[in-house]
């Protein structure tokens, strides 16, 4: 009988990931998804990605739409969302930062596979171990269309686990080795709409190629600890916000509840 995925943040520590149920309405996912759709109808032809471990230029895809939240107001002002903050306080604590973000959008029948991996090791500028990615489920997201999937406990001790190239035709062209016990621990999270999961940058995670006939949209969203992880804004490649708590660095933004929004860059 497949494990079910944790839904107590308290177990978070020891399992490395949590879900939570309906954080979005029903109006508010509508209104992701229109936001959504009007990035997928201008698509460029060409992106420059990471991949395989260089930046690359490929055929666009909805997979590649990295760090929306610097240029669009909208997926700025949704990872300061209070329902998603209450979230992430619970695992990593009150004072918050956000460093990343990126939609990860698998096309009904071709959508790209994500090869089991970890995500702090692609951060060489993130400093410490309270990082978190909330996974937010745009679409209803199950086992036919490549949920995602993770291992639990496979954080513990921190390891910086070798890339190995996948060879293969996924997001990322690299992957960590899985031993055959590993992969039979993984855990599906399955969502509905408008859940989201949190996952410790050390877990490794993935996910299987979509080949249903249904599109799989999620937007992952980067926090941090502030107290206890530093961002190097000099080699980051986007502002760093601070979202909640403390103000504790002069070179982060400061869009705490009350704040305004900065300009968006070009």
């Amino acid at each position: 009988m497949p494990k079910l995925p944790n839904r107590n943040p308290a177990h978070y520590p020891q399992e490395g990931f949590c879900l939570f149920h309906n954080i979005l309405n029903t109006q508010e996912i509508i209104e992701v998804r229109k936001e959504l759709d009007a990035m997928l109808a201008n698509l460029p032809e060409r992106q420059i990605v990471y991949k395989d471990g260089k930046n690359k230029e490929v055929d666009a895809r909805p997979e590649y739409l990295t760090e929306p939240h610097p240029k669009h107001t909208f997926w700025l002002e949704l990872c300061r969302h209070p329902r998603i903050l209450d979230a992430v306080e619970e695992v990593l604590g009150p004072d918050l930062i956000l460093i990343m973000s990126h939609l990860i959008v698998k096309r009904a029948e071709d959508g790209l596979a994500v090869a089991w991996h970890q995500d702090n090791t692609y951060w060489h500028s993130v400093q410490g171990t309270d990082v978190t990615t909330v996974w937010l489920a745009i679409d209803d997201t199950d086992r036919a269309n490549g949920c995602m999937q993770v291992i639990p406990c496979s954080h513990e001790g921190y390891p910086e686990l070798d890339k190995v190239s996948t060879g293969g035709d996924d997001l990322l062209g690299l992957s960590v080795k899985v031993t055959p016990e590993m992969e039979s621990a993984a855990v599906c999270l399955e969502m509905n709409a408008g859940s989201l999961s949190v996952h410790d940058s050390f877990v490794l995670h993935g996910s299987e190629a979509n080949t249903s006939g249904r599109r799989r949209a999620a937007y992952t969203m980067r926090y941090a600890n502030t107290k206890t992880v530093q961002v190097d804004t000099t080699g980051h490649w986007v502002p760093v916000y601070v979202v909640r708590g403390e103000l504790s660095n002069p070179n982060y933004i400061d869009i705490r509840p009350g704040q305004q929004l900065p300009k968006q860059m070009p």
